[in-house]
């Protein structure tokens, strides 16, 4: 927090959170938030969390708090189909995804244009399926010689891995903790609780 702060001095800075780790943060963690003027953004899920402690060192700490949901509006989740034969259209998927170019993701040092990408090896692993990444799927920030424009311009178009999405039919549903299932459709597409990820 403290080397963010120092190289984006006018810039908000989030921590975006499911909160289940902020009543284990000791004293130093709400101090760095306070000393950089952090906000916490948080999606408060129906699990069990001591709120009240956590909107109470916010107060101590004069720590922004924001709720997504605004505390009050049920929590959904969403189930992401796939289709694992790889011949979707790339480009229809990337202009129709909710996460496309918003929920970028940093993984060992490469950022991904979607969080699907960047964790299918658990879904390959657990499944035994085989959606295969590639080296275009991701740009590795430590590359020789990229710029800022060269990241812009990756997490604003299509990656190959977007051919194993069908994003025409993704369902919503209230949230709940996945069942690590694979549901199969007659056109043998892969449903499955993108929860599973986040619960691993």
């Amino acid at each position: 927090m403290y080397i963010l702060r120092q190289y984006f001095q006018q810039s908000r800075i989030w921590i975006i959170t499911n909160g289940i780790l902020l009543p284990k943060q000791d004293e130093s963690f709400w101090k760095a938030c306070q000393d950089n003027n952090i906000e916490l953004h948080l999606t408060k899920y129906p699990i069990q969390i001591d709120w009240d402690f956590i909107k109470q060192q916010c107060h101590t700490y004069n720590i922004p708090i924001i709720f997504f949901n605004n505390e009050q509006v049920e929590k959904t989740s969403f189930k992401t189909c796939l289709n694992p034969k790889g011949d979707s259209d790339p480009f229809d998927n990337f202009v129709r995804c909710h996460r496309a170019n918003h929920c970028n993701q940093l993984k060992n040092g490469k950022i991904y244009p979607c969080s699907v990408a960047a964790n299918i090896t658990h879904f390959n692993n657990y499944f035994d399926e085989k959606l295969e990444l590639s080296a275009f799927d991701s740009i590795d920030i430590h590359a020789d010689n990229i710029i800022y424009q060269d990241i812009l311009y990756f997490v604003s178009k299509p990656i190959p891995f977007c051919r194993y999405c069908d994003i025409k039919k993704m369902t919503t549903q209230p949230w709940l903790n996945s069942k690590k299932r694979i549901l199969v459709n007659i056109m043998r597409h892969l449903m499955f609780e993108f929860v599973l990820f986040l619960c691993r």
